[in-house]
């Protein structure tokens, strides 16, 4: 008896959560030939709210790049999964990124020079230069950098291309750490 009671359990609770995906699927994917009406996408979208954007990021969206600029600055330890970062157990590459983030907020609008070329060596000739201050407690990214605004080139042209990405904006700062 106990075993049925089990079997039933799971039947229902494998038809329940696979109702909601299959609905949220469904909810997700625009027109088609099982489109549910606007008022169930109303009701389906006021109880799981997130949709499919939630876990994704949109593939067309600029990407902020870090260049070293000479020997003195601090080395880039991304990407994380190579094997001088033991295949990502050494985990400063990703607080660098952090850190890389905070100094782009630091950058004003006006400060970017637009690329004309999209490789990186030419644009570097264009860069305005900037001082930024580096204040995080303890400072990973120290010296000069070419920051980038980067576009990922899309994946039916990328075998014309040299490059995955296209530098549009670039700036040389020159970042000073206040804790080191």
């Amino acid at each position: 008896m106990e075993k049925k009671k089990l079997i039933i359990f799971f039947f229902a609770f494998s038809v329940f959560w696979g109702f909601i995906f299959l609905s949220s699927v469904i909810t997700g994917m625009g027109a088609t030939a099982v489109s549910p009406t606007k008022d169930s996408q109303v009701v389906y979208s006021s109880i799981l709210p997130q949709g499919w954007g939630f876990f994704s990021k949109d593939p067309r969206a600029p990407i902020m790049g870090l260049y070293a600029a000479d020997e003195k600055s601090t080395e880039i330890l991304w990407p994380t999964m190579r094997a001088e970062n033991i295949f990502g157990l050494y985990r400063k590459g990703r607080a660098q990124g952090v850190e890389m983030g905070a100094l782009f907020t630091k950058i004003e609008k006006g400060e970017w020079s637009k690329c004309d070329n999209s490789d990186l060596d030419s644009c570097k000739k264009q860069a305005n230069e900037v001082e930024v201050e580096n204040i995080a407690p303890s400072p990973l990214l120290c010296g000069t950098y070419y920051f980038t605004q980067e576009k990922t080139i899309p994946w039916s042209y990328f075998k014309y291309s040299e490059s995955e990405t296209k530098v549009t904006k670039i700036v040389k700062g020159d970042i000073t750490c206040s804790a080191k």
